[in-house]
């Protein structure tokens, strides 16, 4: 390798190593103030007595028996919190506060399971879809009646003998199952090749859910389905946020809440200040709950939903409970330590919101306080796989319940779900030079348009306006890299135009400055010799130009020459002045002649 090489290489080993010991800091750092939010945490519980809620979420972060003791303080005879007024938000906490620190649950879950019960804010519908759209006959079966529908090219339905179940709902093109009869198993048969599923929607609402799964049968086969139609209740009423808390313990349980999904999904619009999105997003995943969530994070950094029932940093807990383990909320720690106080804690000293902070963003590993049970395995290796239950099941996989995850809302699940392709999905691939001007999600095999069309990009460009032609990009929120430009329009509804934020350059320059420096310095060290030359001879032009006693000093100080005399000076016996090499005296003067010309 040649000088210049060498050169370059250097340059390149120390910056990589400058850049490495820069993240090795920064790492330490976020190590050091995690450190200092539990600690502070400890002090803080340790110096007031605690409430309800502050020692629950104490017990969730830290699993201390002193939490645990403290929560035990508030448990009613009857296996509930708090005690007197039992309520299923709190007790579902505890239990899984109880259910991390590997204590028994078995009470609790009992106590809560009591306040199951069927519900009737939900509207449900049967849809039996003939698949080559010729006109069959249907019936339908439950218990020991048998009502009897025909179904017609154009997928209406007639009906010869409706029973006591069912109507036909105001379209003609699904039965409504009436409130008498949510909890009766219905066998579907008919003469025609077929598919069932079962719609919901909320009462005196528009938007319809439909179950995940559909089935399908051949002339003269059957299939069955069954209404999903729970919540929890408190004094005959649904509990919307119990049910959030409720549903997520049970399921880190390892209890089946999928009975409760519709409901939660139906009435989230009507709760928004519960944040239904981030535990939806625990419970079933999906790209409407995970927009949900992105949609509503405020500046790139934290969550404050409107109407909220816990204020900033409890909102922001849930987000990145729901997205934990996800890139999207390394933004949102960082921010998090920018604003932490100087004891390590947040919210001026607040244990709730403090525990609930490090449970949530940096949880420290499982273990059972003193008398609980073990902690079961981590999930792995391949193709077991941390899922949420949703995604589990529908790629054919089964809890595994000897093994944990991490996230309070995944399961161990016996396979790694396969991405479905597009086509699966029933949308559009669109091709390389279009754009899907509507919903789209991503496939096994790209990007795929699941409603609206795929257009052209050039077409795109012009109905985006001045947006697109500005540089921007038309999204429902930016990026943390990007800001919003108000002076250009989208004409997507409910977008707005992104462009990127200015690149601040003051650390490329810090960059350049410190390669410039050790550039210099490597160069000084190659061509040393020829330094010293070149600094020899500037010497000798220096000596030439002695200055005179008594004449003024260019620095403005006029030198003061003292001789001793000659009889101060004696020379020491055996010692003789040195001559001066000939040899160095004709090299400096060739020196001098050469810097002349």
């Amino acid at each position: 390798m040649n000088k210049r090489g060498w050169i370059v290489f250097g340059l390149g080993f120390v910056l990589v190593l400058f850049l490495a010991s820069f993240a090795l800091a920064l790492e330490n750092e976020t190590t050091d103030k995690v450190a200092k939010a539990y600690e502070c945490l400890e002090n803080k519980s340790a110096e007031k007595d605690l409430s309800l809620q502050e020692a629950t979420f104490s017990l969730l972060a830290l699993k201390d028996k002193v939490f645990f003791d403290k929560v035990e303080s508030f448990k009613d005879s009857n296996s509930c919190w708090p005690k007197g007024s039992c309520k299923i938000k709190e007790t579902s906490q505890v239990l899984l506060a109880y259910k991390e620190a590997g204590k028994s649950t078995t009470e609790i879950t009992k106590w809560l399971l009591s306040k199951n019960s069927s519900a009737n804010d939900l509207i449900w519908l049967l849809q039996i879809d003939i698949t080559d759209k010729t006109e069959s006959a249907c019936s339908i079966k439950y218990g020991q009646t048998t009502s009897t529908i025909k179904v017609l090219e154009d997928s209406k339905i007639e009906g010869t003998n409706l029973g006591t179940c069912f109507s036909i709902d105001s379209g003609g093109y699904m039965l409504n199952v009436k409130s008498n009869c949510l909890k009766n198993d219905f066998e579907i048969i008919c003469d025609k090749n077929f598919i069932t599923s079962v719609l919901y929607k909320k009462s005196g609402g528009s938007t319809l859910f439909i179950l995940p799964e559909t089935h399908g049968a051949s002339p003269g086969g059957s299939t069955n389905e069954k209404i999903k139609s729970d919540c929890f209740k408190t004094g005959g009423a649904c509990d919307y946020e119990g049910t959030l808390w409720a549903t997520i313990a049970l399921h880190k349980a390892e209890i089946d809440v999928s009975n409760f999904v519709p409901y939660l999904l139906a009435l989230s619009e009507d709760n928004p200040g519960s944040f239904p999105s981030a535990f939806l997003y625990i419970l079933v995943g999906g790209d409407d709950q995970y927009g949900s969530i992105m949609d509503q994070r405020k500046d790139g950094k934290f969550w404050e939903m409107l109407g909220t029932k816990g204020g900033k940093f409890y909102d922001t807990s849930l987000a990145m409970l729901g997205l934990f383990g996800k890139s999207e909320i390394d933004s949102t720690k960082d921010y998090l330590l920018e604003i932490q106080a100087n004891n390590g804690c947040w919210n001026g000293n607040n244990i709730r919101d403090t525990a609930f902070v490090l449970y949530s963003g940096w949880p420290e590993g499982g273990g059972a306080v003193d008398g609980g049970t073990t902690i079961p395995a981590t999930c792995g290796p391949s193709p077991l796989s941390c899922q949420n239950i949703g995604a589990c099941t529908s790629g054919g996989g089964i809890q595994q319940t000897s093994f944990t995850c991490p996230n309070i809302g995944q399961i161990c699940c016996s396979v790694t779900p396969q991405e479905l392709t597009c086509a699966q999905k029933g949308g559009i691939s669109c091709l390389s030079n279009q754009e899907c001007d509507g919903k789209s999600e991503p496939a096994s095999d790209g990007e795929c348009c699941m409603s609206g069309l795929c257009k052209n990009i050039e077409q795109q460009i012009q109905e985006e306006e001045t947006c697109s032609l500005a540089g921007g990009e038309c999204k429902v929120s930016c990026f943390d890299d990007e800001e919003k430009e108000p002076s250009e329009t989208c004409s997507l509804e409910d977008s707005v135009c992104c462009v990127a934020k200015p690149v601040r350059n003051s650390g490329l320059i810090w960059i350049i400055l410190l390669i410039s420096f050790i550039a210099l310095a490597t160069l000084g060290i190659i061509y040393r010799e020829k330094v010293k030359i070149w600094w020899h001879t500037m010497m000798e032009k220096f000596k030439k130009k002695p200055i005179a006693t008594g004449q003024p000093s260019p620095f403005g100080v006029r030198p003061i020459m003292q001789q001793r005399p000659f009889s101060q000076q004696p020379m020491r016996q055996g010692i003789r002045p040195v001559a001066k090499d000939r040899e160095m005296e004709e090299a400096l003067r060739k020196l001098r002649e050469m810097s002349k010309k």
